[in-house]
């Protein structure tokens, strides 16, 4: 059975951010892997730093209004490549994969070296109070400058 993910999502250099991370001891499961809890936290808390990196501490909303961007994660799918163990320093690329009318489309890898661990797609639509709006132009731009992958360039014997 082949792989049902984009190859390109298995190297960190097509992510155009990346956070280190460290899962907490906590976060460990009774086998003494990291649980797939924390792993969910350890993506959700790298998309959020990639968006207040680029948008600000309010992600992009108005700063008079001192509120966040209205947005909500509206699908959350994970695949567990490997073994995530702790203690380990990690690093989680993050990228836009698509931006929709009302929705953004996060791609995230958790990497322990060059070996992908586990791949996250997170759908979050942006929302007024009547439900999906579109995604503002400012937002926008800013986002589209993260796309996945971070280079266009095909490796060398890749076949595409």
């Amino acid at each position: 059975m082949g792989a049902k993910y984009d190859p390109a999502r298995i190297r960190l250099a097509n992510y155009p951010f990346a956070l280190t991370m460290q899962p907490r001891f906590g976060d460990m499961d009774s086998l003494g892997h990291v649980n797939n809890v924390a792993i969910a936290a350890l993506f959700e808390e790298a998309r959020i730093a990639m968006n207040r990196a680029l948008l600000g501490a309010n992600h992009g909303g108005l700063p008079h209004e001192r509120r966040p961007l209205p947005v909500v994660a509206a699908r959350v799918e994970i695949d567990y490549l490997g073994e995530v163990a702790y203690p380990g320093t990690y690093e989680v690329g993050v990228g836009i994969g698509r931006l929709g009318n009302t929705s953004i489309l996060q791609v995230c890898g958790l990497f322990e070296g060059e070996t992908c661990l586990a791949l996250c797609d997170t759908v979050i639509v942006h929302r007024s109070e009547n439900g999906p709006a579109p995604v503002p132009e400012r937002v926008r731009g800013v986002l589209a400058s993260m796309s996945f992958p971070a280079s266009a360039q095909v490796p060398a014997g890749s076949g595409a």
